[in-house]
């Protein structure tokens, strides 16, 4: 099982440039193909699960969170205790292979997440807190 030493790894996004329009953000990255862009409504919960690292596009996996705030709930298999961060758009987030992870909105959110949707049912291995894993 590979980990690593950051599982949870959140950015600002560098601003290159603001007037009267509003800003503009660079958005590095390495990733082609189909993406995912999700609009989640405050409150509810996505993820749940974790991933091995069989899709190469979850490993880490990556996500953009455009608009809105939410938590970024993890912990690592081997541990019980459920940790987090608060992440404010813009922001790139990276969350390491075998870490179970879950984002709450905390307010109406948009994120682009650098996989698709074939990506995350090929790996993602869902697990409910207090079941054992």
């Amino acid at each position: 099982m590979k980990m690593t030493d950051e599982p949870v790894k959140v950015s600002a996004l560098p601003l290159i440039g603001e007037d009267a329009r509003g800003a503009s953000y660079e958005v590095p990255n390495s990733r082609t193909g189909d993406f995912m862009l999700a609009y989640r409504k405050k409150g509810t919960s996505s993820g749940r699960h974790y991933h091995t690292g069989k899709s190469p596009r979850k490993d880490p996996e990556i996500l953009f969170l455009l608009s809105g705030e939410a938590v970024i709930r993890w912990r690592r298999l081997d541990a019980s205790e459920v940790e987090e961060v608060i992440v404010r758009a813009p922001a790139k987030v990276e969350i390491a292979t075998y870490i179970w992870h879950e984002l709450v909105p905390l307010s109406d959110c948009a994120f682009w997440e650098m996989n698709s949707l074939n990506d995350v049912r090929e790996d993602s291995i869902r697990v409910e807190p207090g079941s054992g894993r």
